[in-house]
């Protein structure tokens, strides 16, 4: 199932987007490219009464917007973030979702990516399914620890 089927069977408002053409965006997997093309506005999951959300997907701008040097330097594209402000990121080598967290990178905690990454052992897909059917994914990087000694 692709994304824009994922987000259609689950009701989820979304906006179709261009991928610009920018180094960026060139040269991207089939479905982190299905992902960015539905990306045209930004879908807040489990948004709380104020305005908080459990996870922010950000838009085709917003991701074009905030990269961080060493998410990038890593093949690591941010395209949203946690309830806790960790950046939920796509492994652009191996399509998997993982989590950096916020407080080391922006305090320059660390002395390489995997101080400061979690990588979880599934892609875009899985973790949408997740969020939208079962309510039980990790929000942040510290659950993204936790679900990792599950598998």
């Amino acid at each position: 199932m692709n994304i824009k089927d994922i987000f259609t069977k689950n009701n989820i408002m979304f906006r179709p987007a261009e991928i610009p053409d920018t180094a960026l965006f060139q040269s991207l997997p089939e479905s982190i490219a299905d992902y960015l093309i539905c990306m045209g506005k930004t879908i807040k999951l489990h948004e709380t009464e104020y305005g908080s959300a459990w996870t922010v997907l950000y838009n085709i701008e917003e991701i074009q917007n905030c990269q961080e040097t060493i998410c990038s330097k890593n093949n690591l594209l941010v395209i949203g973030s946690g309830l806790n402000g960790d950046l939920l990121t796509i492994n652009l080598k191996n399509c998997h979702i993982g989590y950096i967290f916020h407080d080391d990178l922006w305090e320059e905690n660390y002395d390489k990516i995997e101080d400061i990454y979690c990588e979880l052992p599934f892609g875009i897909e899985t973790f949408l399914h997740m969020a939208f059917e079962d309510d039980s994914y990790p929000i942040d990087g510290t659950m993204a620890e936790e679900m990792n000694k599950t598998f």
